[in-house]
């Protein structure tokens, strides 16, 4: 083994991981009176088998799971512990062994699968009752192992390392792009991986926005709080050609990801000075930040988190009509989780009645965008834990002025 793969070893899955995480899908499958699960998203096929390679997992309720993959199968065999790893054989014979397996209620995940694919499936299993598995997936992957977290903690320290040179970096730019590549250069060099992952359809984010006074509050198709400019109209987010100005603050909202695992983190700067009247804005965000954190209790549904936040603070501030957007951008949630994508389970928002479980990681990131002035606001990831909470990104809360 040289070097190379000496060093790549220390990323891989163990079985033992991989088969729990079998394991606890498998109990669902069999809750929900489905005869298997047939996974093709890449994050998924990383979660459950320890590769991204292209191909298809099969897990049955009870056997072993069987992957068919389409390449690299070489690369396949290497990264991930499972023991039934085999060429594609085409779609018929895949189909074949699923039916062979009394697969009459088969599960998908519909929310990720083109229709093209479900079509192709549907012809060759016309009989077969497919079922929507992401449901089951997504509560199997929204609580983390120690395994997990290791990633995550790693994650957070080096993602601490580059926000530490963020000061250095405003004085040293002159727009939101000249900072934003500063940043993303500096994210790089600790190896980020690059690539973020969000579930929903039609979300793409670029490492996250960096953006300034009123690039804040510009209109955007992502779903988050943090309005962005942008470049050019084929991607409108992210920093763009605005200059940074003394007193305007300046909202850092980028993503680590490290061997699939992301932490997200927002913290507020400004060049020179900051208002006072911008200043109780971000205490505000600091009190909404620690009640919420106060409330994370295993066992408490998300949207009870949620409910109770807005009634402690709705309506007592001249910021609250600006909470969480700015005007039509505003979304309907207080924190949601992260892990292998940006966008995972639990979500603390209506409607999402999901309690609340050791092992959860959630990023809370309570934010104030006042129309033509800009936003301010902080984000930090929080594990739960049986004992309490743990703050699983590092840096310090406060505003930073740059002088």
């Amino acid at each position: 083994m040289n070097r190379e793969e000496e060093v790549q070893s220390a990323f891989l899955t163990p079985l033992e991981e991989v088969e729990t995480r079998v394991s606890r899908l498998q109990a669902l499958l069999r809750e929900q009176g489905l005869d298997g699960a047939l996974v093709c998203h890449p994050v998924d096929l990383f979660y459950f088998s320890g590769t991204a390679q292209n191909g298809y997992l099969w897990i049955p309720p009870e056997e072993s799971p069987v992957y068919w993959v389409q390449r690299s199968l070489e690369r396949a065999r290497k990264e991930s512990p499972l023991r039934e790893i085999h060429p594609y054989p085409g779609l018929k014979a895949l189909c074949s062994r699923i039916a062979g397996d009394q697969g009459s209620r088969v599960g998908l995940e519909m929310d990720v699968l083109p229709a093209k694919d479900f079509l192709r499936l549907r012809k060759q299993l016309p009989e077969t009752d497919w079922q929507d598995a992401t449901p089951l997936i997504r509560r199997v992957r929204q609580a983390k192992s120690p395994f997990e977290l290791g990633f995550l903690r790693k994650a957070a320290g080096l993602h601490a390392e580059v926000f530490a040179e963020i000061p250095g970096m405003i004085r040293e730019s002159r727009t939101e792009l000249d900072l934003s590549a500063r940043i993303e250069f500096a994210l790089r060099r600790r190896e980020h991986q690059g690539l973020l992952r969000i579930r929903r359809w039609n979300q793409d984010l670029y490492y996250g926005p960096v953006v300034s006074g009123t690039s804040a509050c510009s209109p955007t198709s992502f779903d988050g709080p943090v309005g962005a400019l942008g470049l050019y109209p084929a991607l409108p987010q992210g920093a763009g050609r605005k200059e940074l100005e003394p007193g305007d603050p300046i909202l850092v909202d980028v993503v680590f990801g490290y061997n699939g695992y992301f932490v997200d983190k927002t913290r507020t700067f400004a060049l020179e000075s900051l208002s006072d009247e911008w200043l109780e804005a971000h205490s505000l965000c600091r009190r909404i930040q620690d009640e919420t954190v106060r409330r994370l209790e295993p066992g408490k549904p998300c949207s009870e988190v949620y409910a109770e936040i807005v009634a402690d603070f709705e309506g007592k501030s001249p910021f609250w009509p600006h909470f969480m957007g700015c005007k039509d951008n505003k979304v309907a949630f207080l924190g949601h989780g992260v892990g292998l994508e940006l966008d995972e389970w639990p979500v603390l928002a209506p409607g999402f009645t999901e309690p609340l479980e050791p092992g959860m990681t959630l990023a809370i990131e309570p934010k104030f965008f006042p129309p033509g002035k800009g936003g301010i606001g902080l984000e930090n990831v929080y594990l739960i834990t049986d004992q309490g909470t743990e703050k699983i990104t590092d840096f310090p809360d406060e505003v930073v002025v740059v002088t």
